[in-house]
């Protein structure tokens, strides 16, 4: 590992092993006054020969300050081994056979303790990761919530359930800084689920009493109670101001070459509209379950729990856990949710998923994938319904 990898190792590290911005100020400087070679060299041992002056100089620091660094890197991290004379001199010389003589900071036990730094490397990026998922899962339900309270609250505005809930939705954070632990980050997303089931709760028990289908709430929640994912060909006007998430309206190849295995991989084979319109009145969330990836079926599971029927957020959240084993950039999730909504998108991931393993053009690049089904949608041009159609009359005919 040369110089600069140690350094920026030890950069991604240090919050994660205690280590403070002044000291990691000084190590980096103590390191950047070594002989870069003396790190790729077995033969050798990377020597810190500045003075401690020359140190606190460079760090904007006081002698004292350095002493203690080194106190600090030498005994609680482990890091440097010193070897100074009697006075704390430093130097390198040639005695006369030729040897080199060498007094300074040694760098050895950091060369020692690089692979279990680089074992808390992974360790920090996979929490990094972690973070993310939870907060895009954060950020669906709590689209979720909005959209239920918008489409609810019109029609029961005396409700004192919903005003509860709805205080409760103005009261969330709107951002979270690094220095919100995951721990609270799960326990927000807990809340927020919370809030979701409540709301599905209400809508449900007004439908029931009403013994019919109420046309202000959206049309998941009904599909969802009798497990359709689309019910009638007609697109049904609800007061939000994002296009419904739920209708399937399209989808179509990405953009690219002729010869694009992107462009060509969602093609959907050759089929009759009736077929389709049948295939889409009659597809439950039994049937989209199955197919899924394995991978995405493990997620939802995970997702759905203890619940006894599977819910369209058991879906989006498994998408969502899909994202970094596909390679797709959560900025490409979050473009394809705010152009065609979470149901879309979360169809979108489950294709591409799928079709990493087409037998004719696989997706060879997933991210790539997302972003240009997201401009197809955007030109009323992809057809997600028809492909999901083909999807399953592969799966039969395999």
């Amino acid at each position: 590992m040369q110089r600069s990898d140690v350094e920026r190792l030890l950069r991604r590290v240090a919050p994660a092993i205690g280590m403070n911005d002044g000291q990691l100020a000084v190590v980096l400087t103590m390191i950047d006054e070594t002989r870069p070679s003396d790190w790729t060299d077995p033969t050798m041992e990377p020597v810190c020969f500045s003075m401690q002056t020359n140190i606190a100089y460079q760090t904007g620091k006081d002698e004292r300050s350095v002493r203690r660094v080194e106190k600090i890197l030498e005994q609680n991290f482990g890091f440097i081994r010193k070897e100074v004379a009697m006075n704390g001199r430093r130097c390198r010389y040639r005695r006369a056979n030729g040897e080199e003589f060498r007094q300074g900071i040694v760098f050895t036990p950091l060369i020692e303790a690089i692979p279990r730094l680089i074992r808390l490397e992974a360790d920090v990026a996979s929490g990094r990761i972690d973070r993310s998922v939870v907060k895009q899962k954060i950020s669906a339900a709590k689209r979720q919530v909005k959209s239920l309270l918008m489409e609810l609250q019109p029609r029961h505005p005396n409700s004192q359930v919903l005003s509860e809930l709805a205080q409760q939705f103005v009261g969330w954070p709107t951002r979270f800084y690094a220095s919100v632990s995951a721990r609270e980050l799960k326990d927000h997303l807990d809340e927020v689920v919370s809030v979701v089931d409540k709301l599905k709760a209400f809508a449900s028990t007004k439908n029931e009493e009403s013994a019919r289908p109420d046309k202000d709430v959206r049309q998941y929640i009904q599909d969802t109670t009798q497990e359709k994912i689309v019910t009638c060909n007609d697109p049904v006007d609800i007061r939000t101001a994002r296009k419904r998430a739920d209708m399937i309206k399209s989808m179509a190849q990405p953009t690219g070459s002729a010869d694009c295995s992107e462009k060509q991989y969602a093609k959907p084979d050759r089929v009759h509209k009736d077929d389709v319109h049948r295939f889409g009145s009659h597809l439950t969330l039994k049937t989209l379950f199955n197919l899924c990836s394995d991978d995405m079926q493990m997620q939802i599971m995970i997702s759905q729990g203890d619940r006894p029927n599977l819910d369209e957020r058991d879906f989006i959240n498994a998408a969502i856990d899909r994202l970094q084993p596909l390679g797709i950039h959560p900025t490409a999730y979050r473009d394809a949710t705010d152009q065609m909504g979470e149901i879309e998108a979360m169809l979108c991931v489950l294709l591409i998923d799928r079709n990493r393993f087409h037998p004719v053009t696989p997706v060879l690049s997933p991210g790539g994938a997302l972003r240009a089904m997201t401009r197809r949608h955007a030109h009323g041009d992809l057809h997600l319904l028809q492909s999901l159609f083909g999807l399953m009359k592969r799966e039969t005919t395999a």
